[in-house]
């Protein structure tokens, strides 16, 4: 920081210096002593101002808050869930010579907020591209020890890193005023490998912002199909989000921002850099694989490194995917009970669904319930959906 201050005071300096704002001694025109004026006294020697041509500072950088709200259908016990997710953007830096915005998500379901979980992100204006930390606690928010971590989804900059992780940018011409889909091949982005198609349409308004139709067509190991969402562009920093999105034929909910504003939070946050995450290029598993795995009653699904990338395809048992998924589902330290990961595995083999009971305190996994005609809770759907 300290060399770009110094550039900035010399470019400033040198503005001054090209206006001609040194000021030297008088000097006489050529001839001797100037004709008086009329009445005696000696002409002024008048120097036009000086245009003004130092370097304004930019305008300090207002913190985003973005707001969602996403109600879930038939959710745990068959109920609607409710769930708030807030994102806020809270400086603007330079993240290993790239311009950024550092901030934080927070999580939670409505009937419980005492349950809220956060996230620190990343998001990089020169790409588009969100970088989210691990699941850590408001306390953490104020320490510097989160680490990049690769998530299945995100509510607010899913295209915009999806389109980065494939090389291109989401705001570019190239793919902003395209009038034909763009192609992006073999992408690792949010659990998956695959191929995505990016369709560029009109401009329309949801919840009082403008935003220009996005539709993405997946064919990945974990997504096959579109999601449709329309994005909001701010100019004045080349950033955007997600003012809303439709999955089609997808689980039966959508959602938008519900409120977007510059306001900073009150919580205590420490600022830090979150590098993105290298994945491996994994080729993703054939239909006939698929298949096979499916006929022994197991499913086929990604390994992934400590980092949430997906480095191979297992095909697992209903017991191993749950053990799996409860370690998933936990915080760090929290033990895996081998009766509960029997009763989920059980669900399973029924084609139930499974919803996790929790520790209000910790976060752990205490119990199991078997919901056998619902629509699933937060991703704990029988094998093969």
């Amino acid at each position: 920081m300290k060399n770009l201050f110094v550039a900035a005071v010399v470019l400033v300096c040198v503005s001054l210096l090209l206006a001609g704002c040194s000021q030297g001694t008088p000097q006489s025109p050529p001839g001797g002593t100037p004709p008086e004026t009329p009445g005696g006294n000696p002409p002024v020697n008048q120097t036009p101002p000086a245009p003004n041509n130092t370097v304004q500072p930019a305008p300090p950088f207002e913190p985003i808050h973005l707001a969602y709200k996403i109600s879930v259908p038939n959710g745990p016990n068959g109920q609607t869930q409710r769930l708030n997710f807030d994102y806020y953007l809270v400086e603007k830096v330079d993240c290993d010579g790239r311009p950024a915005l550092n901030g934080f998500v927070k999580t939670v379901e409505a009937s419980r907020p005492e349950q809220a979980g956060y996230f620190k992100i990343t998001v990089y204006l020169d790409s588009g591209e969100a970088v989210y930390s691990n699941g850590i606690g408001e306390p953490d928010l104020a320490f510097d020890g989160a680490v990049p971590q690769m998530l299945d989804f995100d509510f607010a900059f899913w295209p915009e890193t999806v389109i980065a992780r494939g090389g291109k940018n989401l705001l570019s011409d190239e793919i902003w005023n395209s009038a034909k889909p763009v192609l992006l091949r073999n992408v690792a982005a949010f659990g998956g490998n695959g191929d995505y198609s990016i369709s560029v349409g009109k401009d329309t308004t949801v919840a009082g912002l403008e935003c220009r139709n996005v539709t993405i067509s997946a064919k990945t190991s974990n997504m096959d199909g579109q999601i449709v969402t329309c994005v909001h562009k701010l100019d004045d920093l080349n950033f955007s989000f997600i003012a809303s999105i439709s999955i089609i034929g997808g689980p039966g909910f959508d959602w938008s921002v519900e409120d977007f504003s510059r306001d900073a939070p009150s919580l205590a946050y420490y600022p830090q850099c979150l590098a993105p995450i290298p994945c491996p290029s994994v080729t993703k598993p054939t239909q006939q694989e698929r298949d096979s795995c499916g006929s022994q009653g197991n499913s086929l699904e990604g390994t992934k490194n400590s980092k949430g990338c997906v480095t191979k395809y297992e095909c697992l048992t209903n017991t191993e995917r749950a053990r799996r998924n409860f370690v998933s589902s936990q915080r760090e330290g929290c033990a895996v009970d081998e009766a509960l990961v029997t009763q989920n595995a059980d669900c399973w083999s029924q084609q139930g669904n499974v919803d996790y009971g929790r520790n209000e305190q910790t976060g752990c996994i205490v119990s199991v319930t078997c919901n056998p005609q619902q629509q699933g809770s937060g991703g704990q759907m029988p094998p093969g959906t």
